[in-house]
């Protein structure tokens, strides 16, 4: 199936229009529904996962719930000796994922260990998963799977399963696989348009359907995934000051991926921190740097006065020179300022971009800019660490 008749199939199918309105609750009952009525479902998501050992002779001792303490779908377990565990599936596709938010369901409760998490999504996961090895004393892992495994994987089993009213709704079931089989075909040709360019142009009927903003969030991780590919060499500029951590982060606003590579001695809102690093937002390339103002007491231009001479570009000037470091920019900040500032109880972060094209959007092209970049802020950080207790 090529893209055009994958677009014609999703405008034509009932069950993708009823998926709209909330893309991940919808999932997330449809996978409810297959796990309720054949245990096997669940190894669509665990493929090693053996029902039968939790099956006490009459009927399955396993009962999956959704929503149930915050989780997308929580898999209740008790196995043949009377040992209970549970399994966590995080469906995301709207929002992305967080370390932080995974780490909080990685618990025991009182009477039933963590025995495994699922994260889904389409595309590649944007989470180094290894990180949540070991945490909270938890010995279960986490594992991705994304929406194309899950599919093929789905359809497996429904053709296998002995459950009649599994069988009565196949054409259903069937149908649901072949949506999202459309939707990644239609994301990877979009995708794969412009391999290895960070541009978030696409074909106008993901509009119509609904799926740009899903487009630019894979878009955005496949960049991503490619900065952690070569991370070890960001680390190497890494400050000497150990409270300095580099953070590879991307996030979603405004209907746009911001991409970040940083370095940062965040703690918390109580401590006082610096970050300085680069933020790609849309076709933004941003030096950004944000500091607490409210626990040091300082204003947004006692921080750009800071940096003025090194970090940010003091030449800029909205009126004649519309350029940041000989780049042109579209930045247009407030009369008489020379940044654009986020400012909220917690912080201020500031920032000067230029733009990039797709030209300058090759990957290789965009890692060795952060990586200058990332180089100059280690520097200022080296020259100015006194200033950070």
């Amino acid at each position: 199936m090529d893209s055009t008749t994958a677009v014609e199939y999703l405008k034509n199918s009932m069950i993708y229009q009823m998926s709209l309105g909330s893309k991940e609750l919808f999932h997330s009952n449809v996978w409810w529904w297959l796990i309720e009525h054949d245990k096997n479902f669940i190894k669509v998501f665990i493929p090693d996962f053996e029902p039968m050992n939790y099956h006490n002779g009459e009927d399955f001792c396993i009962w999956p719930k959704r929503e149930d303490l915050k989780r997308d779908i929580l898999i209740w377990l008790e196995d043949n000796d009377g040992n209970r565990s549970h399994i966590v599936i995080e469906n995301k596709i709207k929002a992305l994922p967080t370390v932080q938010q995974l780490e909080r369901y990685t618990v025991n409760f009182k009477t039933s260990s963590f025995f495994h998490g699922v994260l889904t999504g389409i595309g590649p996961c944007t989470l180094e998963l290894s990180e949540l090895k070991n945490v909270n004393n938890v010995s279960g892992e986490w594992s991705y799977v994304s929406y194309d495994e899950i599919s093929n994987r789905i359809l497996k089993y429904a053709m296998s399963s002995e459950e009649k009213i599994i069988s009565t709704h196949l054409e259903q079931i069937e149908e649901y696989c072949n949506i999202i089989n459309c939707i990644n075909i239609i994301l990877d040709e979009n995708t794969k348009r412009h391999e290895n360019i960070l541009t978030y142009e696409y074909d106008k009927s993901l509009n119509d359907l609904r799926i740009a903003d899903i487009f630019k969030k894979r878009k955005g991780s496949q960049f991503i995934n490619y900065v952690k590919s070569r991370k070890s060499e960001l680390e190497e500029l890494r400050p000497e000051d150990e409270k300095y951590k580099l953070v590879i982060a991307q996030s979603f606003n405004n209907g746009k991926a911001s991409l970040d590579v940083r370095f940062s001695s965040w703690v918390n809102t109580n401590t006082v921190y610096e970050l300085l690093g680069i933020q790609i937002e849309g076709d933004q390339f941003r030096i950004v740097a944000e500091r607490n103002g409210r626990l040091e007491k300082i204003s947004a231009d006692d921080i750009y006065d800071r940096y003025k001479d090194d970090w940010f570009d003091d030449s800029y000037d909205r009126n004649d020179n519309k350029s940041v470091f000989g780049y042109p920019t579209t930045m247009k900040p407030r009369e008489g300022k020379k940044y654009d500032v986020y400012i909220t109880n917690d912080y201020y972060f500031l920032y000067q971009y230029f733009n990039v094209s797709k030209e300058d959007g090759n990957y290789e092209l965009l890692f060795e800019m952060i990586k200058k970049y990332l180089s100059k802020a280690s520097s200022i950080i080296n020259m100015r660490r006194v200033e950070i207790r």
